[in-house]
């Protein structure tokens, strides 16, 4: 490989994209948002898993019907990182450190927002609500 520098120039941004893909998921694992519920022994599997969550969010009505498609973000402003998706009835929220976290749903043109102290398996729960 002497007296060829571009190789070496090659074999070392080969090197950095190799290692782009690790950091990428370690910045992923900050906030983890997972959305589901649909359907009886789904809701219920995430109702029992309630504990081990740092958040859980059920997505309703004022009626007490559930929603879906509420399209929801959850937002560490201090460092910089969030994690989004489309959920409903039931989010659960994973964070990798404690701290002050914004969750911000929108339904049917309409934004809720509320900041939560979270931990590392906290099992905090919140119910965020709509009219349909």
């Amino acid at each position: 490989m002497t007296g060829k520098p571009w190789m070496k120039a090659a074999l070392a941004a080969a090197g950095l994209l190799a290692l782009a893909p690790a950091a990428q998921a370690q910045e992923g694992q900050a906030i983890k948002l997972v959305c589901g519920g649909i359907g009886v022994d789904e809701s219920a599997k995430m109702r029992a898993e309630i504990s081990s969550h740092s958040l859980t969010i059920l997505y309703s009505t004022p009626d007490g019907s559930y929603l879906t498609g509420v399209h929801t973000r959850v937002d560490d402003p201090l460092k910089d990182r969030s994690a989004e998706s489309e959920c409903g009835p039931v989010g659960q929220v994973d964070v990798s450190e404690p701290g002050r976290y914004r969750v911000t749903a929108t339904f049917a043109g309409q934004t809720r927002s509320q900041w939560f102290d979270l931990k590392p398996g906290g099992g905090a729960r919140t119910v965020m609500s709509w009219r349909e």
